[in-house]
């Protein structure tokens, strides 16, 4: 007996793994008009024509004709079927599977991780208890001198491991828990045969995933020991390159204005304090790519906020261009020589922060400030050097404005005419240009010309049909609109129709209507592909209204000719076997002066369903 899942299971996996993040795992991407292209995985090809669609959630070949949502193209990456990829999904998002027909091997691993959730659980409750207890004393005197209260340590769940060897180990193992799973988790170490806690005397910052399960945890001495941060150890619930610190207190929905990402936790939580709520930090000095698909699920725009010491500026280079061809806004917050976020909040307020954040650098500022200060500009040999490595800097500037604003500030810094830095960024331009194979037009290419061409060439009625279809998938508002009018019957095309009453049936339980969701209630990957390349296909129109009404127009029209042709065929035989007189007749007759009347009243745009 198969796997089953429900259409709502299925949905959250869906939404909780962007379709953008997994493609670009196997296939490199490149951002281009509403989408991304890179070179197809299904067939060999030299031109990009493999488009992936961010905001319908699906992928699209030109060239092949492949197509799909996030589990087709794992199912065919993969080499797995529909509940596997599902499976598969689920885990890769750290989502635990209902209750269904598991394999054996897969409920071990969902009961591990499981435990190891209520372990850190426990060790959280139980650190955040000793911080208030005696043992604690220093460690929470020492975070009310950082300006912390009481309400504040709460909310991060804040706490304090005491300074034995064995005290959250002795804790869980008489709550039960096997040792095997405190090393696991990383609470406990074990070394030459001997096993003892990792957290010793350190201040602790429990790491809360969104949905509230502790993964792991941070520890800070409050002394001058080394090393002065710990981080839990990877383990089945936590991996440190794919987790933000702090992401859990965001709230999730609309897409936010902006997120700052800072360095360490005091950073995270001392904005916090001061109402700046969309902070997070990066565990570390450097940004992952993980971490960063991450935020580009919550906002389109990054404050960077490290530090302000040399480490932190070069934490700073490392991830800025990851951020950028992530498609995200990137701003960086300059801070004096040695001070962090922190610092700055508790001596000068949170007005100053706010300062610093409308001053914050572009990327291009930020660039060109770190590499002038490696040259000495009052030699030519450094004015030179300088110029010649920020030309290579703003050849990315793909706006001719925003570059003339960079170049004007070169021509102030090195003294070079900004003709000669516009010639010397032109030579540039064009030796990449011959290195390089030219990049293809994509809007108007021979994969989307040709694509564009094969649905011109379908007769009206079903061009029509199909295009209501997509608009039903796209939009409630159409849906509704549409719906209220025709029914499945009126589709010729059997997908069109499926499609009709996926979207119906949705708008019946009061569902969300995205192009996303409708492709989540189908399984078959033919069915997948057709209904991916409908969505795909590019109309032009000035009035969407009009538009729908021009549609519904052939598509009823279509209907009714159909019926016509029945009925006059009908007619024809009773005439051949000479019954006019028969009820059937005059019954058919009659039947056919109104599908006349009606086609004719239709084709003038004032008649609506038969």
């Amino acid at each position: 007996m198969g796997i089953f899942y429900s259409e709502d299971f299925i949905e959250d996996v869906r939404s909780r793994n962007d379709i953008v993040d997994i493609i670009s795992e196997y296939v490199p991407l490149k951002p281009s008009g509403k989408g991304y292209f890179g070179l197809c995985p299904f067939h060999s090809e030299k031109t990009p024509s493999f488009h992936v669609s961010p905001d319908k959630q699906v992928y699209h070949c030109f060239g092949c004709g492949m197509g799909g949502n996030v589990f087709t193209f794992i199912m065919a990456m993969e080499r797995l079927d529909f509940p596997e990829s599902v499976k598969y999904l689920a885990e890769k998002a750290g989502i635990e599977l209902p209750d269904t027909m598991d394999s054996r091997e897969f409920a071990m691993r969902r009961d591990i991780r499981n435990k190891l959730h209520q372990l850190n659980r426990e060790a959280a409750r139980f650190y955040h208890k000793v911080l208030f207890s005696a043992q604690g004393g220093q460690a929470l005197s020492y975070l009310k001198s950082r300006g912390l209260d009481e309400r504040t340590m709460k909310i991060f769940g804040l706490g304090f491991a005491p300074e034995g060897w064995d005290s959250i180990k002795q804790l869980l193992l008489n709550m039960g828990y096997e040792e095997e799973l405190l090393i696991q988790a990383g609470l406990v170490v074990e070394n030459k045969g001997r096993t003892y806690d990792r957290f010793r005397n350190r201040i602790i910052f429990p790491i809360v995933r969104p949905g509230g399960y502790v993964v792991g945890f941070g520890g800070r001495v409050i002394d001058d020991s080394l090393p002065k941060y710990l981080n839990s150890s990877d383990s089945p619930i936590f991996n440190k390159s794919s987790t933000l610190y702090g992401l859990n207190l965001i709230k999730r929905g609309q897409m936010l204005e902006y997120m700052i990402i800072t360095e360490g936790y005091m950073d995270v939580i001392t904005l916090y304090r001061f109402g700046f709520k969309n902070a997070v930090a990066s565990l570390g000095t450097a940004l992952t790519q993980q971490q960063v698909k991450l935020l580009r699920r919550y906002t389109n725009q990054v404050y960077i906020a490290y530090d302000g010491d040399k480490a932190g500026q070069q934490a700073t280079l490392r991830g800025l261009d990851m951020l950028q061809n992530a498609g995200l806004k990137v701003k960086v917050i300059s801070f004096p020589e040695g001070m962090d976020p922190d610092q700055i909040l508790r001596e000068y307020g949170s007005g100053y922060f706010k300062e610093l954040m409308d001053n914050a650098l572009s990327l291009v500022d930020y660039k060109l400030d770190q590499l002038r200060k490696q040259y000495d500009l009052d030699s030519v040999e450094g004015r030179t050097g300088y110029a010649t490595e920020a030309a290579k800097i703003l050849i990315k500037v793909p706006n001719i404005l925003e570059r003339d604003v960079h170049i004007r500030r070169l021509e102030a810094e090195t003294g070079f005419s900004a003709r000669l830095l516009y010639r010397q960024i032109e030579q540039m331009e064009a030796l990449n240009r011959k290195d390089s194979v030219k990049k293809p037009d994509v809007g108007n290419n021979r994969y989307t010309s040709s694509h564009r061409f094969r649905f011109e060439m379908l007769p009206v009625h079903i061009k029509a049909e199909r295009s209501l279809a997509a608009l039903m998938a796209a939009d409630e508002a159409y849906a509704r609109k549409i719906a209220g009018r025709i029914s499945d019957e009126y589709f010729e095309e059997p997908i069109n129709a499926e499609i009709y009453n996926i979207v119906s049936g949705l708008l019946k339980a009061g569902k969300e209507i995205s192009i996303p969701r409708v492709l989540s209630c189908v399984q078959d990957q033919s069915k997948i592909r057709q209904m991916v390349e409908i969505f795909e296909q590019q109309v032009e129109y000035d009035n969407i209204d009009k538009f729908i009404s021009d549609c519904l127009k052939e598509v009823i029209c279509n209907r009714l000719e159909k019926r016509r042709q029945e009925v006059k065929e009908l007619i024809e035989q009773i005439e051949k076997e000479g019954r006019q007189g028969t009820e059937r007749y005059n019954v058919l007759m009659n039947e056919m002066v109104a599908l006349i009347q009606k086609i004719s009243l239709n084709r003038q745009g004032k008649e609506g369903i038969m």
